[in-house]
C-alpha cells in the first residue's frame, strides 16, 4: 500500500495519467440512422471527466461539423475542443466537392471519402453495389471530381480520409494529393475492409499521409494485434494515430476503449512516449490544438 493506495489501484492512476489530453480522431454518437451508445453531450461528459481533450465526430449519413460547434460553445471552457466533417457517402451526393464546400464553411475539419457505400466495401459485404461509388475512371485514373474535393479540401484546411474504398482507390487519392497538399489519412488501415499492406503503407507515408488504427478492429477481432504492431513498426509510430471508431451498441464507450487500447499497446511494446504521440501529438499537431 502507499497512502492508501493499493498497487492495482495506484497502477489505474499512473495508466489514468499517461492518458491526460487523448484526442480520439475517430468516434461514433447519435444522433445517427443507425443506434449508438452514446449522444453528443454524453460522450463530451465522459471524455471531460477522464482528462481527455476532444474528439472528431463522424457520421457516414450526415454533416457533424455544427454538432461539433455546439459541443465547443458548451464545453470550451473545459479546454476540450470537438471537430466534424463530412462523409462523401451518397447522402451527401457522392463525390461532391459542394457539400465539402458547405462543411469547410461551417468549420468542418475532415471529409472522408466513402465508407459505407463505397463501391468496395459493398462488395466486401456481399451487398448490392450497382449504386456504390467508385473513384477510379474505366483507365483506372482518380475521376477528376475527386480532384475537386482535394482542393476544396485543401481551401478549408480539411484532412482527408480513405474512408472505406479499396487500397488501389485509396492509393490514387494519395498519389494525386501530392500536387494538392491536403492532410490525408488511411483510414483504419488494417480492417479487412479496406486493408492496406505495410508496403502500401510505406509508400502512402512516404508521399505524406498518416496511418490510422482503430481499437474497434482489435475489440471485434477483425485484426490481430501482433498484424497492428507490425505495421505500426514498419511506417514508425510518427506516422501513425490511434483512434476509438466506438459508438456501437455493443462496444465499450469510446473513452473506456481508449484506455483499454493503450493499456494494450503498452503491453505489446510500445513506450509511453510512443502511445503518447499516437493517441495525442499527432492529433493536435494534425488538428493545429
Amino acid at each position: 500500500m502507499l497512502r492508501g493506495l493499493s498497487l492495482s489501484r495506484l497502477s489505474r492512476c499512473i495508466c489514468l495519467t499517461r492518458m491526460i489530453n487523448i484526442f480520439d480522431m475517430h468516434v461514433h454518437t447519435s444522433p445517427d440512422v443507425v443506434s449508438r451508445k452514446l449522444n453528443d453531450a454524453e460522450l463530451a461528459e465522459k471524455f471531460r471527466n477522464a482528462g481527455f481533450s476532444g474528439a472528431v465526430i463522424k457520421c457516414h449519413y450526415a454533416d457533424t461539423s455544427a454538432r461539433a460547434g455546439v459541443l465547443n460553445e458548451i464545453y470550451g471552457d473545459s479546454g476540450m475542443k470537438f471537430y466534424g466533417g463530412v462523409v462523401l457517402n451518397n447522402s451527401a451526393g457522392g463525390i461532391n466537392p459542394y457539400a465539402v464546400e458547405a462543411s469547410g464553411k461551417m468549420g468542418g475539419r475532415f471529409v472522408w471519402f466513402p465508407t459505407m457505400d463505397a463501391k468496395h466495401y459493398m462488395n466486401h459485404r456481399n451487398i448490392d453495389s450497382s449504386d456504390g461509388i467508385y473513384i477510379l475512371d474505366s483507365d483506372g485514373r482518380l475521376k477528376h471530381e475527386a480532384v475537386k474535393v482535394l482542393e476544396a479540401a485543401k481551401k478549408y484546411n480539411m484532412i482527408v480520409g480513405t474512408g472505406h474504398m479499396s487500397a488501389d482507390e485509396g492509393m490514387s487519392l494519395v498519389k494525386a494529393n501530392v500536387k494538392i497538399g491536403c492532410r490525408i489519412v488511411l483510414t483504419h488501415a488494417d480492417n479487412p475492409a479496406d486493408f492496406y499492406t505495410s508496403e502500401q503503407q510505406i509508400e502512402a507515408v512516404s508521399m505524406g499521409a498518416v496511418v490510422e488504427h482503430s481499437y474497434f478492429t482489435i475489440y471485434y477481432k477483425r485484426t490481430p494485434i501482433e498484424l497492428m504492431t507490425e505495421q505500426i513498426r514498419a511506417v514508425g509510430v510518427k506516422n501513425v494515430f490511434l483512434s476509438s471508431d466506438l459508438g456501437q451498441p455493443a462496444s465499450p464507450y469510446p473513452d473506456e476503449g481508449l484506455k483499454e487500447f493503450e493499456e494494450l499497446m503498452r503491453s505489446n511494446g510500445f513506450s509511453e512516449s510512443e502511445t503518447r504521440l499516437m493517441f495525442r501529438d499527432t492529433p493536435a499537431e494534425m488538428l493545429g490544438i
